[in-house]
């Protein structure tokens, strides 16, 4: 299927690649339809596309890029939401606002976008009792991870605790 946006112009989209939000993400409950863009040039960061809104686009990114150590407890209600039996081989993205100079970008760590590959559902959850922010600074938490040590090689996402 072609789509036209803003930012891309006009895309081709598999069915197969069509994401479905059916809350749509917070704040934009009509755009239930997205695909994530990846481009080489921009790892690690992709951008979530909205197909019913073509001024509407995401950039995203592994939250274990910023926290290696980011985790959240899930409900059974939670993985029915997305028709998932199981956390293992969830997708989870966090949304990043970019601005003009790097050192405000944040990432928002406490409305993660989870995705069941298998069903092509996603929902953003909001994590009530937790002590991550939707402001997290994205360079404040990559030098600290220079810092103990982890290189560029460490923005390659580790292994996911949902």
């Amino acid at each position: 299927m072609k789509f036209e946006t803003t930012r891309f112009g006009a895309i081709e989209v598999e069915n197969e690649n069509i994401l479905i939000f059916p809350e749509g993400p917070l704040g934009f409950p009509e755009c239930t339809r997205f695909t994530l863009i990846e481009e080489e040039k921009s790892h690690p960061f992709m951008m979530l596309q909205s197909l019913d809104l073509p001024t509407l686009a995401f950039v995203v990114l592994d939250p274990l890029v910023v926290r290696p150590d980011y985790h959240f407890n899930v409900t059974l209600n939670d993985l029915k939401l997305i028709k998932a039996t199981e956390t293992e081989n969830l997708l989870v993205y966090c949304i990043v606002t970019m601005a003009k100079e790097i050192k405000d970008v944040t990432v928002n760590l406490q409305g993660p976008l989870v995705i069941n590959p298998g069903t092509k559902l996603g929902h953003q959850f909001v994590l009530v009792d937790s002590d991550y922010t939707t402001r997290e600074p994205l360079l404040q938490s990559i030098e600290s991870r220079e810092d103990n040590g982890l290189n560029d090689s460490a923005l390659e996402p580790q292994k996911r605790a949902v």
